[in-house]
């Protein structure tokens, strides 16, 4: 008789045939992906002579040493997969979003992390520096590379050993305080997604008081309206003159529930 290849179902399970089958996929590697891995490379070699290997970076990355949010935080900035800069340029309603919010530049986490003149991002990383030369004098010129594989760093003795405590606290800080730099940019947003929406109301509401046919006498001036937000709109250019005439609203509303009868 002759063997087949292969293996037989009853002999398997779910997850030894899930594994055989994403081992025959080839999977093609992002570009962002294959340029964050080039740079972390690099700037390890640049500064530590140590050039790893893409899995040892990917597990660094996967590492439970690192707390589970922070992974995901840092595979996904490897992976360049958070939705920043140019990807909200086509975007309706999204486009102003592109641009950093205080140094009005394309967006990217780079850019977050190191280069954005906030006040929060540059108080953390001398706080960090501080912390660390606490102990360590040799606080090196962080840049994206450096940042994504800080788990890797190799900071040796005078006699080249590898000083595993110094590597570690490298590790915490940076790591640390890049997932602390994005919540606030994104505090940052919100704050200024929940200022914008209340603005938005505000017009709003001064657009639908001028509707004479609901309000009467006491409907605002138009002209009042127009004064106070002429100027500030998003495209004014394309709304009418009088932008404020809100279409009058004639259909009555159903009285909710039946009369009682008499008696």
């Amino acid at each position: 008789m002759f063997a087949s290849p292969g293996i037989l179902l009853n002999k398997g399970n779910q997850r030894l045939f899930m594994k055989i089958v994403m081992s025959l996929r080839t999977r093609s590697e992002r570009k962002s992906t294959f340029i964050n891995l080039e740079r972390t490379r690099c700037c390890l070699a640049d500064e530590f002579n140590f050039s790893p290997s893409n899995d040892a970076i990917w597990k660094f990355l996967l590492s439970t040493d690192i707390p589970r949010l922070t992974r995901n935080f840092l595979w996904k900035a490897m992976h360049k997969t958070y939705r920043l800069g140019a990807f909200r340029q086509h975007i309706p309603h999204l486009e102003h979003l592109e641009l950093c919010g205080i140094c009005k530049v394309p967006e990217s986490m780079e850019h977050i992390m190191l280069e954005c003149t906030s006040p929060a991002q540059e108080l953390i990383w001398n706080l960090a520096e501080r912390l660390w030369r606490l102990r360590h004098s040799d606080w090196p010129r962080l840049n994206w590379g450096l940042l994504l594989g800080s788990g890797l760093a190799r900071f040796r003795s005078n006699q080249g050993k590898l000083m595993r405590g110094k590597n570690r606290l490298f590790k915490i800080l940076v790591y640390t305080s890049m997932k602390l730099i994005w919540k606030l940019r994104n505090e940052r947003d919100e704050v200024h997604n929940r200022w914008l929406a209340l603005i938005n109301n505000a017009l709003k509401r001064d657009q639908l008081l001028t509707n004479r046919y609901r309000f009467g006498n006491l409907a605002r001036n138009s002209d009042t309206v127009l004064q106070t937000w002429s100027g500030t709109l998003k495209d004014e250019d394309a709304l009418p003159d009088d932008w404020t005439q809100v279409t009058p609203d004639c259909q009555k509303e159903r009285k909710r529930g039946r009369k009682r009868r008499d008696g």
